[in-house]
């Protein structure tokens, strides 16, 4: 497996890569702009293409790229909701040139129009982006805390988005400390295989292509979004080896998303993950 972290943008990209590399990272993820606005912000394909090399040089693979959180695929509001497809289509284009496979996506909130709803608009949103995205960058969707009309909070309901497509055509992120707050129990090793099992079974592990691992402060079933370091909130770190050691593919990227991120945190956190493996 990899272990990375969600690589920050100030002070540039060589000089992340390089500290990513120094700190033991072997995959990374990165926003492609800004991540709370609508600009993707101007790149040159030469110096994309630069970053890419940089990349590979390091031995830090795959780049996953995560998707401004502005995007909402399940907004009633029609000129948000162009906005947002037109957005994503610019995400995923923009992670074909940096030579990534994945794009992380969280799949919306539906805003009081209702879950079926919410759901339909997600689901004709991606099928008419399938048509003109990348073939080599499949859309990742991430399981959210289900705070407020946030769709996706459970593994249901991600499954039924899998399934309105071909197989193999979308994928999924699973993290750790949104699932802990929509209710599942990762807080041991027997639960965190039960919750793991259950995924297989609702979503499919073939379906999941990346996990962030997240602490977080909030009570199990809060449905809050707060991120906290390995160790320091309420899932165990019992729970945490478990999901580490269930039987992943050699190269499966787990990527931290920890706060005070591109700090000396990094760097214990990642050792934190490396210490829970199974020797």
């Amino acid at each position: 497996m990899r272990f990375g972290v969600h690589m920050p943008q100030k002070g540039g990209f060589e000089k992340n890569v390089k500290r990513a590399a120094e700190i033991g990272c072997r995959t990374v993820q990165i926003f492609p702009g800004n991540p709370t606005g609508w600009k993707m912000g101007k790149l040159e394909v030469p110096d994309i293409e630069k970053r890419a090399g940089l990349l590979e040089q390091s031995d830090i693979a795959p780049l996953v790229v995560h998707s401004a959180y502005l995007i909402n695929l399940a907004s009633s509001n029609k000129e948000f909701l162009e906005k947002s497809k037109n957005l994503l289509d610019q995400t995923m284009e923009r992670a074909a040139y940096y030579r990534s496979p994945y794009v992380i996506l969280h799949t919306g909130n539906h805003g009081g129009q209702g879950t079926e709803k919410g759901m339909a608009q997600i689901i004709d949103s991606i099928g008419e982006g399938l048509t003109k995205w990348p073939e080599s960058v499949m859309l990742l969707l991430e399981n959210t805390a289900g705070s407020g009309t946030a769709l996706g909070a459970n593994f249901e309901e991600l499954s039924d988005i899998l399934r309105a497509f071909p197989k193999g055509r979308l994928g999924t992120c699973f993290d750790t400390a949104h699932g802990w707050a929509a209710g599942y129990d990762i807080g041991s090793a027997a639960a965190a295989g039960r919750v793991l099992d259950e995924f297989d079974r609702v979503v499919g592990l073939e379906n999941l292509h990346v996990i962030h691992v997240n602490d977080t402060g909030v009570e199990r079933g809060a449905r809050v979004d707060r991120h906290a370091h390995i160790g320091e909130g309420n899932i165990s770190l019992e729970g945490f080896g478990a999901i580490l050691n269930y039987g992943w593919p050699e190269n499966f990227p787990f990527i931290l998303e920890t706060p005070e991120n591109g700090t000396d945190w990094d760097k214990t956190n990642l050792a934190r993950l490396a210490g829970l493996l199974n020797k």
